[in-house]
């Protein structure tokens, strides 16, 4: 009996040593944001999982993944809002972003084009101007990189993209000269 209990006592022992972790790792959270940034994302996991077709929460979620150089979690968080929604254009837009940052230029370009058919006519909410030359601006830079492996390449994809995007110098807004005012020679006499 006594030898059954210490042999437990070791197998215990040994499973513990072989569970923990070794002192040198250190943990860290998967998803590095501030506070209230977690709150929200938990709120949006939970309005997605009581509605996985919601296209507001989705698109509020997705944005904090792409901000969180999370592509992959935003293109996950895409998908059924996508699927629900298939005429909104900000989804899609979405949708381009996080396959850019994820390297699939061909993708991404071909759901940035879908994003601007669908804003130039057909989307099922309303897309404003600002929108409309920002997918413009996406459409025409990603169409540069379609066709380069940006892993393979990633400094023919940045030549391409900074002739696209035509990055020019604005020079900051010079103090006006304050007037002087004339000055008087003095009188003889005084």
């Amino acid at each position: 009996m006594f030898t059954r209990v210490l042999d437990l006592a070791v197998l215990l022992l040994l499973g513990v040593v072989i569970i923990l972790p070794r002192p040198d790792v250190m943990a860290k959270p998967a998803l590095a944001i501030d506070e209230s940034e977690r709150d929200r994302v938990a709120e949006l996991q939970t309005r997605l999982v009581q509605a996985p077709g919601d296209a507001e929460a989705a698109l509020g979620l997705a944005d904090i993944f792409l901000d969180a150089r999370r592509p992959d979690w935003a293109l996950s968080t895409l998908s059924d809002a996508i699927l629900a929604h298939p005429a909104d254009h900000r989804l899609a837009m979405r949708r381009s972003l996080a396959l850019a940052d994820h390297f699939q230029a061909h993708l991404a370009y071909e759901s940035a084009s879908r994003a601007l058919a669908l804003c130039r006519g057909g989307s099922s909410v309303p897309c404003g101007e600002g929108e409309l030359s920002r997918l413009e601006l996406l459409v025409s830079t990603l169409d540069r990189v379609k066709n380069i492996d940006m892993r393979q390449n990633p400094n023919a994809a940045k030549e391409q993209i900074l002739k696209a995007l035509r990055p020019t110098y604005i020079p900051p807004k010079r103090a006006a000269k304050k007037p002087t005012a004339p000055v008087t020679p003095p009188t003889p006499g005084h």
